[in-house]
């Protein structure tokens, strides 16, 4: 998961707003998206976590070592399936078209 590609495009899927920060509800929105079972204690946990400056906000330098350290706990694995989610035909190349598509649905009433 160290393609950084593919990890800012996982980010701005996230970034429901574009602030470049994920607050809590758009981690936990975006896990409902692409059908994460992952619990809100464990997403808490999860952010407060990788959220090092304790700001409240998951920047792209907090989320790219979250994706770093994906295989430590089963988390953290949870986040590692959103992205096999996220990118259907799993070769990162159309991520962002992906990416535009399930954000596009996640906007539909």
């Amino acid at each position: 998961m160290a393609d950084k590609a593919a990890v800012a495009a996982l980010f701005k899927f996230f970034d429901d707003d574009d602030s470049q920060g994920l607050t809590l509800d758009e981690l936990k929105a975006g896990m409902i998206t692409v059908g994460s079972s992952i619990t809100d204690k464990d997403v808490q946990d999860f952010f407060n976590k990788y959220d090092t400056d304790k700001n409240g906000i998951i920047d792209f330098k907090e989320f790219l070592a979250l994706c770093m350290d994906l295989n430590t706990n089963e988390s953290e694995k949870a986040v590692a399936q959103l992205f096999q989610a996220v990118d259907k035909n799993g070769d990162t190349k159309q991520l962002r078209t992906e990416n535009r598509n399930l954000k596009l649905h996640r906007q539909t009433p």
